[in-house]
């Protein structure tokens, strides 16, 4: 109701028909009052209680007694059956012991003068001609809330329905008419008239019983006969709108003008606060919903009506197919792929470079360097000139059968950083905070941790001691505790942006991009040793005895931690190496020229043993029973022969070919 008197007198309903421009307003005639009482119901209205606004809103809508009024405001307030009214009709409560509460305390709050101008403006309304009721009922629905206009909603549905069957002149081709208030207004005239146009299409409003009975399919209509009752529709609304309405009715009595709270619900008697939107909706949603039931209130809802006995056949069928589904699923998941056996286990002895007593690797003089063509492309082949020594080691197939994909989160972040340990929860953030997600539930842990003063961009969870590692830009590292969020320790030392963290027992090995790997004791947070690259570290592995660690130029270096010496250099990659892995015996190196490199972690044998090759850059690699895991950014998890270099399996992580940070391993 913002500038409502501003708006009046630029609309045309409102302006004075015998005022002119030395008086504007006479103050007598029907407009001038229509503008004065919905002034005067403005100041009163929104003050009273609920209770009280519904009394008189009810009282209002009963005094229009005509079909037309009643047609006209039920095609306004036809939006109020849509969805977005749901959450309001459910609030909706007119309980005989809400009204005696409420009643007893309007007696105390409100003065007797509020209910005598009802009662007075009632009996103006009732006397008043068809126009004014409609453009002051307009004006009283603005002032309502979304429940008051669900409550004249379903209140002029019933009385539609109620004039509707006491009016039994009104033949076919009315209901095929509607009227709106006339544009072309004259101020001269005494009252304004409401023209009717006839509808070609039906209307959705509730028919008379005349009009059903004559609408018998088969049977042919007539146009002209149609014609002819829209002409005599609209010359019987136009001579209904000439004078002033006839509201009295039998038993009139101006005092009993505004209904009680009883008559109240008894005009709303026909309305259900609880509706069926299940018929409402598509039926893929209405099975979802009803999924979510358990099986015994799923054979109830079979008892509401015939539509929800459908859905809810539909949906035992689809429960009993995803069992089916699922159970042949798990026969299939001990299936062979492609000719791989996933029982498949073996002892085999593997070639290792042979190293002295001094520690240094032996080497053979007299052969030469041969190329390798595809066909010997193996391990075997690979240690040309160099005496080797065999090691056994276990040979399993890592076999992934038939699997689903679980979306956790489904939004896109390209900085997002993750870590997983293989508990229930996943270290996630993408800026300053970090989050923590619970992957059996689906949910996410309301624990935040903040402190870092730039964005993180390494993370280390270690569910069975309780804390996480966090790398940030603001050049630190962060120790957390896991169940209060809160920072026990801070590592400080780094000159530029952490980008790795990995973590042995107590003691952490951290990179970055000041190009220095540093070793860290948990316990204090002192720095025991720094190692140095020449350009930006990107990973970094750690055990007992050696850390490696890889920069952007692709170089890829061993530092044995005890003496803390460069071991070896490895260089071969022609992009940054972005990933590492490495156990007693051999290293993996991931690169963003596609490329996995194996290296011999004995001794000082720096030649690169296997090539496997991604069409994109690789994120993340393992190596399990002679396997290679490879994580790459074409949104694929590859698993290579490390002795022969085939490629066994492709396992996509998802269908959009999102790039894989990383994955983790975890048994049967």
């Amino acid at each position: 109701m913002e500038n409502l008197e501003s708006r009046l007198k630029n609309a045309p309903y409102f302006r004075c028909e015998r005022g002119n421009d030395s008086v504007p307003v006479c103050q007598k005639c029907e407009t001038c009052v229509l503008a004065w009482k919905i002034f005067s119901t403005k100041e009163w209205f929104r003050r009273i209680n609920e209770i009280s606004q519904t009394r008189f809103l009810v009282s209002i809508l009963e005094q229009l007694n005509n079909l037309y009024l009643l047609h006209y405001f039920q095609n306004i307030l036809q939006a109020t059956q849509g969805k977005d009214f749901i959450y309001s009709r459910s609030r909706i409560d007119l309980s005989k012991k809400e009204g005696k509460t409420v009643r007893s305390s309007l007696n105390q709050m409100l003065d007797k003068t509020v209910e005598q101008k009802m009662k007075e403006m009632l009996y103006w309304f009732g006397n008043s001609t068809h126009q004014t009721k409609a453009n002051y009922t307009l004006l009283l629905l603005q002032m309502c809330d979304p429940k008051l206009l669900l409550t004249a909603a379903n209140v002029i549905r019933v009385l539609f329905l109620r004039e509707q069957n006491n009016i039994s002149e009104l033949d076919q081709g009315s209901t095929n008419a509607y009227f709106l208030p006339e544009r072309k207004y004259s101020p001269t005239s005494e009252t304004s008239r409401v023209y009717w146009a006839a509808r070609t299409q039906q209307t959705s409003f509730p028919l008379s019983r005349a009009s059903r009975s004559k609408n018998v399919p088969g049977r042919a209509s007539n146009p002209e006969g149609q014609w002819k009752s829209s002409l005599q529709c609209i010359s019987e609304m136009n001579r209904l709108f000439s004078g002033k309405a006839r509201s009295a009715k039998l038993g009139y009595d101006p005092c009993n003008l505004l209904v009680d709270l009883e008559e109240v619900k008894d005009v709303s008697s026909v309305f259900s606060k609880y509706r069926d939107f299940i018929r409402h909706l598509p039926i893929h949603l209405s099975k979802y919903i009803l999924r979510l039931l358990d099986r015994n209130t799923l054979n109830k809802c079979a008892s509401v009506s015939q539509h929800w006995a459908a859905v809810a056949q539909q949906v035992r069928i689809d429960m009993s197919s995803q069992n089916f589904v699922q159970n042949q699923i798990s026969v299939l998941q001990g299936s062979y792929t492609r000719g791989i056996d996933p029982n498949y286990a073996n002892r085999l002895p593997v070639p290792v470079p042979k190293v002295s007593d001094d520690g240094k690797r032996t080497r053979v003089k007299s052969q030469k360097l041969k190329p390798r063509t595809k066909n010997d492309y193996s391990l075997w082949t690979a240690y040309q000139n160099q005496e080797t020594q065999q090691v056994v080691m276990e040979e399993r197939n890592v076999f992934c059968g038939t699997y689903n994909v679980r979306v956790v989160s489904d939004m896109w972040d390209n900085s997002r950083v993750i870590h997983y340990s293989g508990g229930d929860l996943v270290a996630v953030s993408s800026n300053r905070k970090i989050h923590l997600l619970d992957i059996m539930q689906f949910t996410k842990l309301p624990v935040e941790f903040r402190g870092h003063a730039g964005s993180v961009r390494a993370l280390f969870l270690c569910e069975e001691e309780n804390f996480l590692l966090s790398g940030s830009y603001d050049l630190s590292i962060r120790y957390w505790d896991l169940k209060s969020g809160s920072c026990v320790r801070i590592f400080n030392g780094h000159q530029g942006t952490i980008t790795c963290i990995d973590l042995y027992k107590n003691r952490i090995a951290s990179g970055a991009r000041d190009c220095q790997v540093k070793e860290w004791d948990l316990d204090t947070g002192k720095c025991l040793r720094t190692f140095k690259h020449k350009d930006p570290i990107l990973a970094t592995r750690i055990n007992d005895t050696y850390i490696v660690s890889s920069c952007e130029r692709g170089i890829v270096k061993v530092w044995h931690v005890a003496m803390a010496q460069l071991v070896k250099t490895l260089s071969g990659h022609q992009g940054a190496v972005k990933c590492l892995f490495f156990d007693e015996w051999h290293i993996l190196s991931g690169s963003a020229d596609g490329l996995v490199m194996a290296w011999s972690m004995v001794g000082k044998y720096e030649r690169c043993l296997m090539a496997f090759k991604h069409p994109k850059e690789v994120l993340h690699v393992s190596l399990l029973f002679l396997r290679v895991i490879s994580a790459c950014a074409d949104g694929k998890i590859r698993i290579y022969n490390f002795l022969s270099g085939n490629c066994l399996k492709v396992i996509k992580a998802n269908a959009r070919g999102d790039p894989v940070l990383s994955f983790f391993i975890q048994g049967n």
